[in-house]
């Protein structure tokens, strides 16, 4: 190689240099380069500025200069000077960590070093760059808190259309009630002003009727009678039936008495064994001692019994027979009446008709037991409730608060 020739390499060389030192000066990343024996070789702008140093000072000083210098500006400083040992045990390991600062001003840095090559893969140094990321954990954490707030937001937000919801299926099962209630209402109405007409009409027929009766049997001998006893009998039955259509028009009030359950079951279960025994049916009665006496009228609380277990037997009819359990209980401050049955069982189609006024399966129903049973339960402040499934029978189940104690 000629003088020449080894001016221009050396001219190259040096231009080089002037173009890495400007690259350096330029950049802000910071760069600290080191040979293979741990000296510190070059350091930048940048780097000089992360850490507060001096670049020529911190050069010339040495090794142990320069950590007892960054010592004061780390927080973590065994992580620091450790991820360093474990780099240079191994001359090719590649390494990176993130270091807080505290001095000269708190921020995070992003570390990375890698080994310096040749052109022929020998070592012949290490790299270490360094770069300021604490703009972007800044940004990264508001994001997250952002992110939290937005979950937070969803989650309200959800939950307050989960309300809504509620609320608005809570108003439309009110608007359904009250709709089918107004149109129960209007059906009853209809039955109250035709049984008010026709009680009327009977009630004036049967007025000159049962006069003439009188007469009549004032004025025979008393072998006729009889048969004029049970005349007026059957007329005054059919005068009970007036007031009873009456009634549709116009529900009597009464005062309520303490009821006791136990005892009118019993006495229910009496009246319709006969009845039972020809359908094939056993009745059977459970009663509790602790079960509380409701207030209530009587006769209306004996009418619901009576519907509902007619209602039972009916349904065993088809089956040939079958098991009718009448049972009294405690639960939930009042008293609790199931009638159950082992019948058939009914669909869910015709289970939810089944307290409509009008609404019967037999040929021969008017379909107002059930609504009256409803409606009397209603009036006493009390609950009733059917179970049913095909195949499994019909439980009714009436719950009635108790009367309030006796003063006495």
């Amino acid at each position: 190689m000629t003088v020449l020739d080894k001016e221009i390499n050396r001219n190259a060389a040096d231009n080089e240099l002037m173009l890495l030192r400007a690259l350096l000066r330029a950049s802000d990343v910071g760069v600290l380069l080191s040979d293979t024996s741990r000296v510190d070789l070059i350091c930048n702008p940048a780097f000089c500025d992360m850490f507060g140093l001096d670049g020529i000072e911190s050069l010339n000083a040495g090794e142990e200069y320069l950590r007892a210098r960054l010592a004061l500006r780390i927080k973590d400083v065994d992580t620091f000077f450790d991820g360093v040992a474990a780099t240079y045990e191994d001359p090719y390991k590649t390494y990176e960590d993130e270091l807080e600062l505290i001095a000269p001003r708190k921020r995070r840095i992003r570390r990375f070093t890698a080994p310096v090559t040749d052109d022929t893969g020998r070592l012949v140094g290490r790299l270490w760059t360094f770069i300021d990321t604490t703009r972007l954990r800044r940004l990264e954490e508001r994001v997250r808190n952002q992110a939290r707030q937005l979950r937070e937001q969803a989650r309200q937000l959800s939950i307050a259309l989960r309300t809504v919801s509620g609320r608005l299926n809570k108003m439309e099962d009110v608007l359904t009630l009250t709709q089918r209630q107004l149109l129960e209402s209007e059906k009853m109405s209809a039955v109250g002003i035709l049984g008010a007409s026709v009680a009327h009409d009977i009630r004036n027929m049967l007025t000159p009727l049962n006069i003439e009766l009188v007469l009549a049997r004032d004025a025979v001998g008393a072998p006729q009678q009889e048969s004029f006893d049970v005349m007026a009998e059957q007329i005054d039955k059919l005068s009970m039936l007036t007031s009873k259509l009456l009634a549709l028009a116009r529900p009597p009030k009464s005062d309520p008495s303490a009821i006791d359950l136990g005892e009118q079951v019993q006495q229910v279960a009496e009246l319709i064994r006969p009845h039972a025994g020809m359908e094939h049916v056993e009745v059977v009665v459970k009663t509790s001692a602790r079960a509380p006496k409701v207030a209530g009228e009587p006769i209306e609380i004996e009418q619901v019994l009576v519907n509902l277990a007619l209602n039972g037997i009916q349904a065993m009819h088809a089956t040939g027979g079958g098991r009718l359990t009448m049972s009294v209980s405690s639960r939930d401050g009042g008293a609790c009446i199931r009638v159950e049955d082992t019948g058939q069982g009914i669909e869910p189609s015709v289970r939810r008709h089944l307290f409509d006024p009008f609404f019967t399966t037999r040929s021969d129903g008017i379909g107002l037991g059930l609504y009256a049973c409803r409606r009397i339960v209603a009036d006493h402040r009390g609950d009733i409730r059917v179970r049913s499934a095909p195949g499994r029978g019909t439980c009714f189940t009436v719950w009635l608060p108790a009367a309030a104690p006796d003063p006495a």
